[in-house]
């Protein structure tokens, strides 16, 4: 079994939507009536303002992820030089089958074309050790010092919303 990593097509979207969903609420990240439930299922949204990749097993989506190169309006954490990507997510059913390497793999081969470019960076949440896992082992490394808190973006955000730290993690494209 290997994923095969190609552009979102529109026929594609209810698929990434359940897959984020799943990952991001069953995997137990968020809770159900979280706000960012609403900005995980707007696929639409997403693929009209960056570009998104999905992950195909036996020609089923498995997994997703949205790109943002540099200036992208998506953009949360990277600096200049660095490419960003966001909610890389993988339906459960797929975890521990490549999928989300497969994605990754496409991510920093874009990253390395893209000129001026040197690092991958990416926010994750501190409950996701298993993509922790998989980002350390493709070289990513921790940068504590760019962690951030919605309270950092959110103007007047209620104190019980509050749901960071998010941990930036970095790759340095040698």
């Amino acid at each position: 079994m290997s994923a095969l990593v190609r552009p979102l097509r529109p026929e594609d979207h209810e698929a990434v939507a359940e897959l984020t969903l799943a990952s991001y609420v069953d995997g137990g990240h968020i809770a159900p009536d979280d706000a960012y439930v609403k900005t995980l299922m707007d696929v639409a949204d997403r693929a009209g303002r960056a570009e998104v990749l999905v992950a195909e097993v036996d020609g089923e989506v498995a997994g997703s992820v949205v790109l943002t190169p540099p200036g992208s309006p998506l953009a949360e954490t990277s600096g200049d030089g660095e490419y960003e990507f966001r909610m890389l997510a993988v339906h459960p059913r797929f975890h521990r089958r490549g999928v989300g390497g497969a994605l990754l793999a496409e991510i920093v081969a874009r990253a390395r074309a893209e000129e001026g470019v040197d690092a991958v960076v990416l926010t994750t949440m501190p409950s996701m050790t298993g993509a922790h896992r998989m980002y350390e082992r493709a070289g990513f490394v921790r940068v504590p010092e760019r962690d951030w808190f919605l309270a950092d973006v959110v103007p007047d955000l209620d104190p019980a919303d509050e749901t960071g730290p998010f941990l930036v993690y970095r790759l340095a494209l040698d």
